[in-house]
Formats: C-alpha cells, sequence, structure tokens
C-alpha cells in the first residue's frame, strides 16, 4: 500500500479558494458598480446663490445633489467629467457667467454626453430672484433631457450604467392613446354548414356590438343567406336555405391590437327547403321551420386602426331535435346537429 502526499491536495485547495474569492471580488465589483448612488455634482463657489439654486431645484425633484469648488479650474469637457468621476456623481453640471447671460455645462456619465447650452437672462444681476429660480428650473430641465434617453430602448453607452433610481425616475408612461370605440358594426361573408347529407351555404354576416365597459358587452347578429345547401343526386335535388338572428353577450376587450371574444346567446333559425324527385317526372314540396337554439362564438380582431379592425369568427349551435326533409315521407337529410357558421370580413367602430 503506498502513501500520497497531502501537498498536491493542499494546493488544489488553495488553487479552489483563490478562485472562489476571484469571483467574490468581481461579483462585488460588479454590484459596487450597478449600485452608484445617484449623486449630482453642481459646481459653484459655496456662497454661489445661483448654484444654492440649482442644488434647491434637484433636491425638490429627489435628486440628490453635491456642491464642489471649481475654483479657477476652466470649464471644459475634460475637467466637467474629471469631476463628476471624483465625486462619484452620475453627472456634474457647471453654469458659467457670460455676456449674453449664462453657459450651462452638463457632463452626462450615463449617456457618455456633455451638453453646452447658453441661456439668455443673468444669474448675477444680483436682485431677480425668480429670474434665478426659472433659470435654475431650465438648467435642471436640461439634466433631466439628456437623462431621458437612458430609459430608450437602446440607450446611447455611457460610462455608467443608469441606476434603479435614474431608471425610475425617468421612466416615461407610454402614451395615452385614442380608446377603442365601444359601438361596432361588422360585415362578413360565412360559410353555413350542418353535417347529416347537406353541402355548405354561403352567408353575409352582420353584427352589432356595444362594449359599454372594458370587457363585458352586448351583441346581435344576423347571418343572410346568399346560397342554398344543396344535396344533389341523380334521382332527387334538395335545397335548404337558413336564416339565423339573434344576440347576447359578448367578453372580451376593446384595447389592444389584438382582440379575442367569447359570445354566448339565443339564435331563431328560419328555414325553407324545396325538393324534387327527378326520376319520376316531377315531385316537389316547399315546407318551412322556425326553432329557437342556443349557440357560442369564438372570435378575433386584428386592429388595422382604431375605427378598423379586421374579424374572423367561427360559431357553434346545434337544434335539440334537428330538422329533417322529407320526400315521399321518407327522411332524406337532417339538418342542424350540429350548426357550424364561420366568417372573416372587417367591423367599423364609431364611438
Amino acid at each position: 500500500m503506498t502513501r500520497r502526499s497531502p501537498v498536491p491536495l493542499l494546493l488544489v485547495a488553495l488553487a479552489t479558494l483563490a478562485a472562489g474569492a476571484a469571483l467574490a471580488a468581481g461579483a462585488h465589483a460588479d454590484e459596487a458598480r450597478e449600485e452608484v448612488p445617484s449623486i449630482i455634482a453642481v459646481l459653484c463657489a459655496p456662497d454661489d446663490r445661483f448654484g444654492l439654486r440649482v442644488v434647491a431645484e434637484l433636491e425638490s425633484l429627489g435628486f440628490r445633489a453635491e456642491l464642489l469648488d471649481p475654483a479657477a479650474e476652466p470649464a471644459t469637457r475634460a475637467s466637467l467629467e474629471a469631476s463628476a468621476r471624483r465625486a462619484g456623481a452620475i453627472a456634474a453640471i457647471r453654469v458659467v457667467r457670460s455676456d449674453r447671460g449664462v453657459e450651462v455645462w452638463i457632463a452626462d456619465r450615463v449617456t457618455g454626453k456633455t451638453v453646452l447650452r447658453e441661456m439668455a437672462g443673468g444669474a448675477d444681476d444680483g436682485g431677480a430672484p425668480d429670474r434665478d429660480a426659472a433659470l435654475a428650473l431650465r438648467v435642471v430641465e436640461l439634466l433631466r433631457a439628456s437623462l431621458l434617453e437612458a430609459s430608450l430602448p437602446a440607450p446611447p453607452p455611457g460610462e455608467l450604467p443608469a441606476t434603479p433610481e435614474i431608471r425610475e425616475k425617468m421612466r416615461v408612461p407610454a402614451p395615452a392613446g385614442e380608446p377603442a370605440p365601444a359601438l361596432r358594426f361588422s360585415l362578413a361573408l360565412g360559410a353555413l354548414l350542418s353535417p347529416g347529407g347537406l353541402g355548405v351555404s354561403a352567408s353575409a354576416d352582420l353584427g352589432l356590438a356595444w362594449m359599454p365597459s372594458e370587457h363585458v358587452g352586448i351583441f346581435a347578429l344576423a347571418a343572410l343567406p346568399l346560397s342554398s345547401a344543396r344535396l344533389d343526386r341523380s334521382h332527387l335535388r334538395v335545397d335548404l336555405s337558413a336564416l339565423l338572428a339573434g344576440g347576447g353577450v359578448r367578453f372580451a376587450t376593446r384595447e389592444g391590437w389584438l382582440a379575442p371574444s367569447v359570445d354566448l346567446g339565443l339564435a331563431v333559425v328560419s328555414l325553407w327547403s324545396s325538393g324534387k324527385v327527378v326520376s319520376s317526372g316531377f315531385t316537389g314540396g316547399d315546407s318551412a321551420a322556425v326553432t329557437v337554439a342556443p349557440f357560442a362564438r369564438l372570435g378575433v380582431a386584428l386592429a388595422m386602426t382604431s375605427g378598423l379592425r379586421l374579424r374572423a369568427d367561427v360559431l357553434a349551435s346545434v337544434i335539440a331535435r334537428g330538422v329533417s326533409i322529407q320526400i315521399d315521407e321518407h327522411d332524406i337529410v337532417t339538418w342542424g346537429q350540429p350548426i357550424l357558421l364561420t366568417s372573416a370580413g372587417v367591423d367599423f367602430g364609431w364611438f
């Protein structure tokens, strides 16, 4: 039996600990970088009334401001950015008096931009506190406009990431669009089918919906026959025309570019049939029937504009006992167990 030296195992353990410490240090550094405090450095003399006014405006908006004395340091982009770094600030502001008013320098480390604006008015006129307040507010708004770029979907690359505090302050609510109309009229072409021997018939589908609330409303519909369902064999021919009209409750949403809906209601079904036996010369008969059937309809609307949408629906219903069509006292076809109506078209909104 051989005895292994503990030295290799000790070296592996030390290497593992060193790697873990390095990863922890890196994570801590990243966390510290993400948690840079949202400080705004204001470069002005301690007794500069206008600089103090800018600080007051910043603090009134919830920013944390720190005064820095620029002394005789020239107003340049490099010096302003260096001052912001020394203060650990996300941005620095400096106002320099000029013959025409004041020059405002803003170094924004979040967006990586330095802004220079000349504003009319004097911060040194010594007797216009209202003018100082208005000018200080314009300076702060200029900073806010620069920081707003950090909330864009693709913000400009900056020296520092936007802190959670800045992202919250600069969050811009989505513009409120015009509310979707509550009253809508629909026009569609449909295909009506009931398995039982007859074919498919075409229909013109009309609808009217009123959505006084966001998710619940009422509706009415009518499916007018454009063709008849036909059974055509060598010795007989049967035609059936069906009209559906009814209404009920709609569960849907008025807002959004895609609006699904569920309709539940009751329909009156009116049927007309005619048939003849071809092989025996002519034997024909016409009949009509009216019945009531519950139905459910699933739909989806795709908004093109606030007032115009593309719409598709599938309706399912069933007549309890069905309708039988007889020729020479023999049941030829049945209809209504179940009923399927598919349609596609447009709907228009008014108000």
